[in-house]
Parts: C-alpha cells; sequence; structure tokens
C-alpha cells in the first residue's frame, strides 16, 4: 500500500499558491522561553546577525534541548520585522515599495533572510512547507485562517506544524504572520514570526510571552497573542475612524451632537462648503467596509484556533502532564473567548460606523441639493424679472411700431410735396390729405392682411391639434 506523507497537502498547497517573494539578509531577533520545570519559566531575547544565523541553526537549535542541565520543553521564536510597509496596500498592487529595514525598491513580500538560509530556517525548525505564503502584499483569505498540520521532522518523530496569517493590511497598522512546529517528544516549540507595522516591531510579543511565560510551551499561546495583537490593532483603527468621522461631522456642521474639545469647550459647527469633506466621509465608508471584511475574517481564524485547540490529541503524548495541559487550554480558551465577543462588539462598532457615515454622506448630499435648489430659484426668478421686463419693452416697441406706420405715409407725402419739384406746383391743402388718407389706408390694410396671414398659418395647426 502506498504510504501518505503527512504534510502531502501542504506540499500541493505551496506549489499552487506561489507568490513571487524577495530575499533580504538582515538582522533578526531571537525571542527563547525555557524552565518550565521552575517555577518562573526563563526569558530572554537576543539579536543575531546574517552571518551568525547558520553557525546558531547547526549549533545553538535542536529539538531535545538541555536546560540548565536538565532535559526540557522550550520555546523558541524567531522574529522578522519587515518595517512600516505602505498603508493602503491593499489598494496597490505590483509596485516596490520601502520597507523599514527592508531595503529601499525591495519587493513588499521581501523576507529578512538570504534565500540559503530560508530554506536552512524551515529545514531545522521542522515549519510547515506553507511557510512560505505567510506574507503577501494583499490580504488573501488564503493567508487569513488558521492550520494545523502533521509534519515529521529529521529524527523522524512526529510533529505538529501551526501557520497561521493575518487576514488585514496595514490598514490597520499591522499585519503578522506565524509558522510553528511542535514535537511532543521534547516539548520543544519553534516559532517563526514574520510582520510589518509600527516601529516598535515585536516588543509586544516579548512582553507579553514575559508576562504568560508560565504558558509559553503551549504552541497555542503564540497564535492567541497575535490574535490579541490584531484584535488591538482594529480597535485603534476603528477609533480612528471614529474621530475622522466626528472631524468630518463638525465641519460639515451636519450633525445635531454637540461636539466638546480638550479644553472642555464647544466646538464652533464649520459648513459643507468645502468640497473635501465628501471625499473623506467616502473615505471613512471604504475604510470602514475594509475593516469590517478583516474583522469577520479575523472571527474566523480565532474560531479556526479554538477548534484546533479543542481537537488536539493531548492524551496520545505519553510524557504530557495532562492536569496542567488542561489548565493551560483553559486560561487560552477563556482568552480565545474574549477575543472573540471582543471581535463581535467591533463588528457592531463598524457597523455603526458605516451607518453614521452614510447618514453624514446623506445630510451633506441634502444640504448641497437644498443650496443648489435655492440657487436655482433665485436664477429662475432673475429670468423671469428680465422676461418680464422684456416683454415689456417689446410692447412699446411694438405701440412705437404702429405708430410710426400709421403717420408714416403722411410723414413721406409731406416731405414728397416740400420737394422743389413739387413747390414750384403749388398744391393745395386739400391734395395732401385726397393722397394721405388712401396712402395710410392702404399702407395699414397691407400690413393687417400680413399679420391676419401669419397669424392664420403659424397658430391655427397648433390651436387645431390641441383640440384635436
Amino acid at each position: 500500500m502506498v504510504k501518505l506523507k503527512p504534510d502531502l497537502f501542504q506540499e500541493l498547497q505551496e506549489r499552487h499558491f506561489k507568490c513571487p517573494r524577495g530575499f533580504k539578509s538582515v538582522d533578526i531577533r531571537i525571542i527563547e522561553v525555557e524552565g518550565f520545570e521552575e517555577e518562573v519559566p526563563f526569558t530572554r531575547s537576543f539579536v543575531l546577525k546574517p552571518d551568525e544565523l547558520e553557525d546558531w541553526l547547526s549549533n545553538g537549535v535542536s529539538h531535545t534541548v538541555v536546560s540548565r542541565g536538565k532535559r526540557g520543553r522550550k520555546l523558541r521564536i524567531i522574529l522578522g520585522y519587515l518595517g512600516n510597509g505602505e498603508k493602503y496596500d491593499y489598494m496597490i498592487q505590483n509596485l516596490g515599495m520601502t520597507a523599514g529595514d527592508i531595503s529601499p525598491g525591495a519587493p513588499v513580500t521581501t523576507i529578512p533572510f538570504s534565500q540559503e538560509h530560508y530554506r536552512l530556517v524551515c529545514e531545522k525548525l521542522t515549519l510547515p512547507g506553507i511557510t512560505s505564503l505567510l506574507l503577501s502584499r494583499e490580504a488573501r483569505a488564503l493567508r487569513g485562517h488558521f492550520q494545523l498540520v502533521k509534519l515529521l521532522s529529521e529524527n523522524n518523530n512526529l510533529v505538529y506544524g501551526l501557520v497561521m496569517s493575518s487576514f488585514s493590511s496595514l490598514l490597520i497598522g499591522i499585519k503578522v504572520g506565524v509558522s510553528m512546529s511542535y514535537d511532543p517528544s521534547t516539548g520543544v516549540s519553534n516559532a517563526l514570526v514574520l510582520g510589518s507595522g509600527s516601529q516598535d516591531g515585536f516588543s509586544w510579543l516579548y512582553q507579553d510571552l514575559e508576562h504568560l511565560s508560565a504558558l509559553a510551551d503551549n504552541p497555542f499561546l503564540v497564535p492567541t497573542l497575535i490574535c490579541q495583537r490584531l484584535t488591538e490593532a482594529i480597535y485603534t483603527a476603528t477609533d480612528n475612524m471614529f474621530d475622522l468621522l466626528h472631524q468630518v461631522e463638525i465641519e460639515s456642521g451636519q450633525t445635531g451632537i454637540m461636539m466638546f474639545g480638550e479644553n472642555g469647550m464647544p466646538i464652533p459647527r464649520g459648513n459643507c462648503e468645502d468640497p473635501s469633506l465628501s471625499t473623506a466621509v467616502l473615505g471613512v465608508s471604504q475604510k470602514a467596509l475594509a475593516v469590517e471584511g478583516y474583522v469577520k475574517g479575523h472571527i474566523l481564524t480565532v474560531s479556526s484556533i479554538k477548534e484546533e485547540l479543542l481537537k488536539f490529541p493531548w492524551q496520545q503524548i505519553p510524557s504530557i502532564d495532562l492536569d496542567h495541559v488542561k489548565e493551560q487550554n483553559e486560561f487560552i480558551l477563556k482568552q480565545l473567548g474574549f477575543i472573540s465577543r471582543t471581535l463581535d462588539f467591533a463588528l457592531l462598532r463598524v457597523g455603526h460606523l458605516k451607518q453614521r457615515a452614510d447618514v453624514q454622506a446623506t445630510a451633506i448630499t441634502n444640504l448641497l441639493a437644498q443650496r443648489n435648489n435655492e440657487m436655482n430659484r433665485r436664477l429662475a426668478e432673475s429670468s423671469t424679472s428680465i422676461a418680464r421686463d422684456t416683454r415689456r419693452d417689446s410692447s412699446a416697441m411694438k405701440s412705437i411700431a404702429i405708430l410710426t406706420m400709421v403717420f408714416l405715409p403722411a410723414t413721406f407725402t409731406a416731405t414728397y410735396f416740400g420737394t422743389p419739384a413739387m413747390s414750384a406746383l403749388e398744391p393745395s391743402q386739400s391734395l395732401y390729405w385726397i393722397v394721405t388718407v388712401p396712402l395710410t389706408m392702404a399702407v395699414v390694410s397691407v400690413w393687417l392682411f400680413w399679420f391676419y396671414f401669419w397669424v392664420t398659418k403659424t397658430f391655427l395647426p397648433i390651436h387645431r391639434a390641441h383640440l384635436g
């Protein structure tokens, strides 16, 4: 019968879901927690330069660990900080960026190792093959969940691999991925954590591990701490969006809520004449939609961790203290439950933010429409006044034209009789009227006939069409 490899589908995923990746050797930080047999485990942190990594992997890493003269459990974490990154990297694809301690112009998926060192890290720490899928530029659903797989170590021991990558972008300020291996025969956990975000790097992880060192030999602690950190980042991003929306509401003046500044004084309201306010509201809505997706994805990730923790075969590990593990799991499950409820509430806040942004956008749109209608009304009134004046001027011009038409024949006759040729004939006054009256009647008759013909031709068809 064909023997199936434990990581068969992991190799399939790695082959089918490859993403472009760069390599750049930089200093990395190591966190180690050991001495779990003592009352308080010991936590330490140190930095490795690129030329020291290979020697450390060869001599300092082993699944069988001697801790203070005794075989013991150990947590070992390699931290790869990729820098600030690009805040809106979820909107920009296939472009280079400056990423903190990774050299400018390097691909966004650059990891802090050389290609050979990266291979050695995965090999020596027995990391899952899908480690190469940890971080990418986009917030891809494939990387936005938690996976637990079975592997074989160099000694052919059964090793459990855990992989988690945040379904997020640097819009919320942080992207983190972790790939771990847990050897039940030795109790050793090895992890590679890669992330981008603020300049403090992974100081939060060291502080949390130091505080929770009693739980650090549980392989599910590190994914839980990363979920907690992502939840905090989501809340911070949501608070920032609320602050931006408050600013828009105040500047637009379209709010019924009185806002107070840090000095306790009311903040004067503005108006929505600024065209950038509509863009700001649109930005809040777009960010809220993105964060809503990240929250929902993160909820699925937390649920996957809880599910895998509950199904983990602790009973099949002969050397483990089940009562101690049960106590640890209760703490971790309680924290995961708290994170789940926090994310549910975050989802409500984001929904409320979207509704307020929609209301604000509608209010600004309606106010602008009212102002446009008022301006159009004033323009209509002005046009009506101009039309009225024009009609009055037109009536006056028509009266002048009719009077001119009536008196023009008499003027023409008088002018003609005043010429030297007619003056020599000495025409009588009666002759002037005999000529003027018929000529005036003829001109008026011609005009009346033409006016009747024009009115009949122009308006009669319209009248008939209206009657029909």
